[in-house]
């Protein structure tokens, strides 16, 4: 909350009280890490093809409202929305239980698609001068 007079006040729900991390990582590893999950390229640093080099808190924030990028600001409130849902799936009409049941067994059998992440700078590779961009799940 703001101490300065005629200032907007910001309203936080108990479920916003966390605190985010804006953070960078960095790390060398003997395979292209572009264009595979997360996951893979831990996996295969957890198998010694690459070791982290630096992680690094960027910034950070104790209020989802104040987050700059909209789009992880979004995606933070479906988890919190979906936390809520969770929590109290009990209380709801039957027939919107049934809804979200057929939308999750749609969702299991779909490949949810990929979401592409920048590079941050140049990295040559195999004649290329551009960014790559890779992908994370």
């Amino acid at each position: 909350m703001s101490d300065t007079p005629g200032a907007p006040q910001k309203v936080q729900t108990d479920e916003h009280k966390e605190t985010y991390y804006s953070f960078q990582i960095k790390g060398w590893t003997n395979f292209d890490p572009m264009g595979q999950t997360l996951s893979k390229i831990a996996g295969n640093i957890e198998q010694g093809n690459g070791f982290l080099t630096l992680v690094e808190i960027v910034k950070t924030e104790n209020d989802l409202a104040v987050i700059g990028d909209e789009e992880v600001k979004e995606c933070f409130a479906n988890v919190l929305a979906a936390k809520r849902l969770v929590r109290t799936v009990n209380e709801l009409p039957k027939n919107l239980i049934e809804e979200l049941r057929s939308a999750l067994k749609t969702e299991e059998a779909e490949v949810a698609p990929r979401k592409p992440v920048a590079s941050t700078g140049k990295v040559p590779g195999n004649g290329e001068s551009a960014p790559r961009a890779g992908q994370w799940p």
